[in-house]
């Protein structure tokens, strides 16, 4: 039901237009007067039907103030006669029609039905094109979102390629290494079992050979183990018991720093889906990280807990963190901020729990430590017992 807008002074006149609205089905308000008139919003009506001669403020100024609305409103002016000579005025004034007196009931309700039909269509237009600013704004912020996808996918591909080439490179390096460096150790070896006819700068020389010889060799050890494929053999197995295994292999380096180790082990959390061998290794990475982090008699927290079929694993250390800028490269293979470090450890470790099924992340406090965070899929306890 349309809301029309009746304002003319003439009593008599706005309720005879009145009743010839109401009949017609349209919702009538009435104003004799501008002050009265503007008491309604624009927003809620659809059709204003306004006397150009009005006590006070004529209904031009009406018409003026109407039309400069935000919302727009179709005006039907009524004139006393039909004076040529006022339609610039109207024109300009933003009015929709006119009518002139004496009213005419057809000729106001065809008017008022063609302003209606107006405001209908102008509504619908208008409401229109929001939506289409709203899809096309929606629409460009998911073209940005993508392509902001695509470009990091690609950086990521770019990087992935470069670390991969430069992982088989390196492979291929030590592999070639591995055999002289295997000679070298037999002739050193050779050269220590008649160490009794040296002198003691002769002996020491030589045991700093071995030693450094043994240093490469892990080294190679570690490109190789690195660069060659896994693969897991996921059972249940208990992680609580793999975390106090390695801290008692990694008992002399604790001892050696003087650091305190807290354990909040969750029994719960203990059964995960474990390959133990590589799991092992990617653990004793990061637990050794943290102790070399943690300055002496510092502490590192390791804690367990389930949740939602996961289990977490917490190793934090009380090291002055990583800057931002290092932090987002601790996972790229050979990047390292260690002396002498080759930058393969916490590579390998996200390698391998990602093939577990989980993740590996990095909260970073600078200044107050660093906490490392591995989710991997539980096991139910009963199928750990099983196995």
């Amino acid at each position: 039901m349309p809301n029309v807008l009746l304002v003319d002074d003439e009593a008599s006149l706005r309720l005879t237009m009145g009743e010839f609205l109401k009949r017609a089905g349209y919702s009538v308000f009435t104003a004799a007067d501008y002050d009265t008139a503007v008491v309604y919003k624009p927003e809620d009506l659809d059709v204003a039907v306004i006397d150009i001669n009005l006590p006070g403020k004529s209904g031009v100024q009406l018409l003026q103030n109407l039309y400069n609305a935000d919302t727009y409103l179709p005006v039907i002016m009524i004139t006393g006669e039909p004076n040529i000579s006022v339609m610039p005025e109207i024109v300009r004034a933003g009015a929709y029609d006119f009518i002139a007196k004496p009213i005419v009931k057809d000729v106001l309700l065809k008017a008022v039905a063609r302003a209606a039909e107006k405001k209908r269509l102008t509504d619908e237009k208008r409401r229109l094109e929001q939506e289409i600013k709203l899809y096309a704004e929606e629409l460009e912020a998911r073209v940005a979102e993508r392509t902001a996808e695509l470009v990091e996918t690609h950086k990521r591909l770019v990087a992935q390629e470069r670390i991969a080439a430069l992982g088989r490179a390196a492979a291929q390096v030590a592999h070639e290494v591995k055999n002289p460096l295997a000679g070298l150790m037999l002739y050193s070896l050779h050269l220590k079992s008649k160490s009794d006819n040296f002198s003691e700068s002769q002996a020491y020389l030589l045991g700093k050979i071995v030693d450094t010889i043994n240093h490469l060799n892990n080294r190679v050890e570690q490109i190789l183990d690195f660069a060659r494929p896994v693969n897991l053999n996921l059972e249940a197995g208990n992680l609580n018991e793999i975390v106090n295994d390695i801290l008692e292999l990694l008992r002399p380096q604790l001892r050696a720093k003087q650091v305190e180790v807290r354990l909040s082990m969750d029994h719960r959390a203990a059964y995960a889906l474990l390959d133990e061998s590589s799991i092992r290794g990617a653990l004793m990475n990061l637990i050794l990280n943290a102790i070399e982090a943690t300055p002496e008699r510092g502490v590192v927290s390791i804690a367990s807990d389930r949740t939602d079929g996961s289990v977490r694993l917490k190793i934090t250390d009380t090291g002055p963190g990583i800057d931002d800028e290092n932090a987002k490269k601790i996972f790229e293979p050979f990047y390292t901020t260690k002396v002498g470090g080759l930058g393969l450890g916490m590579p390998y470790a996200k390698r391998i729990i990602e093939q577990h099924g989980g993740t590996i992340s990095l909260n970073n406090r600078p200044g107050e430590g660093t906490t490392v965070s591995v989710v991997v899929p539980a096991a139910q306890k009963e199928a750990a017992h099983a196995s």
